[in-house]
């Protein structure tokens, strides 16, 4: 009889037990889920506190770009100033790492200047494109080029291998032809006939900004060879060579190559040795925070053209 009053019992103290069990891992994984979103967010905050801080750093970086830009005013721009040296992971602070590259953009082709003032098609720089194109490799030169002239200049008649608004508006979606000056390179992905590639391709001799003279110690060789008929490439090559060793100072310095005779007096008149127009790439890294930027900005005034944060 005992026996069978205490059975009850003990059951009732294993079903507590049972309780008491369920209760406390319920409340375990109660703590542990709290402690990982507590430290979720503590790291959040930490990455948002560190990207906060690169966006500073980074600013800071392109502050001090324009500085040494505007501190340089001797005559010509070159590998060899201040200025070109830049920075690479250089640590501020406890953790933070700063770069810095300053490129010139003069030595590039201004595909804008393919439209002269007057709206017509300027003849020194389409041959230019197209004797550029051929030594990139690009295929059907003609056809790319007069498609740009479509692209830049205001009418609605097309090049003889050109492409107007009735091509894009046959495009999915439809496309407006923009009639009207390139605002970034990479706006080559809309006209007609340019692949990604061929933008690749372009990218280091190409820009949408410059005048009609170029910057001499940052010009390729394919851009150099392309401003003349009387250059070839490997002249050019030559030319290249020679301001990685010591930049020109003056345009004269051209006159130390051999056979100057031959291409001086039809490629000096295209050339500067000072730069205008500079691409400034300043990135940051706190920790786990990042944060770059890249801006186009004008030497001689210090004015920013244009500001991208990545």
């Amino acid at each position: 009889m005992r026996a069978a009053l205490l059975a009850p019992l003990h059951n009732q103290r294993g079903v507590a037990l049972l309780l008491v069990l369920v209760v406390t891992s319920l409340l375990a994984l109660l703590i542990s889920e709290l402690a990982f979103s507590t430290l979720v967010d503590l790291r959040l905050a930490q990455t948002q506190r560190d990207s906060t801080q690169a966006s500073y750093l980074a600013r800071g970086g392109l502050q001090l770009g324009r500085s040494l830009l505007s501190r340089d005013t001797n005559s010509y721009d070159g590998a060899d100033e201040l200025w070109a040296q830049g920075l690479q992971q250089y640590p501020v602070g406890d953790f933070g790492l700063l770069s810095l590259q300053l490129q010139p953009l003069d030595g590039r082709i201004n595909l804008n200047r393919l439209i002269h003032s007057s709206g017509n098609t300027d003849a020194v720089v389409k041959d230019q494109l197209l004797r550029l194109f051929e030594l990139l490799g690009l295929d059907q030169p003609h056809q790319r080029v007069d498609a740009l002239i479509d692209w830049l200049d205001a009418d609605d008649i097309a090049e003889p291998a050109g492409a107007e608004s009735t091509v894009y508006a046959r495009r999915d979606p439809p496309l407006r032809c923009r009639n009207g000056p390139l605002e970034t390179v990479a706006e080559l992905a809309l006209v007609e006939g340019f692949s990604a590639a061929d933008i690749e391709r372009l990218r280091p001799h190409v820009d949408v900004k410059g005048d009609s003279r170029l910057h001499l110690n940052s010009a390729s060789a394919e851009v150099l060879c392309a401003l003349c008929a009387e250059l070839d490439l490997e002249r050019a090559e030559q030319i290249v060579r020679r301001r990685q060793a010591q930049p020109f100072r003056q345009l004269e310095e051209l006159k130390q190559l051999p056979r100057w005779e031959d291409f001086y007096w039809a490629l000096s008149p295209q050339l500067k040795t000072r730069a205008v127009y500079y691409r400034i790439d300043s990135q940051a890294q706190i920790n786990q925070g990042f944060y770059r930027i890249e801006a186009i900005v004008q030497k001689d005034n210090d004015r920013l053209l244009r500001f991208r944060v990545y």
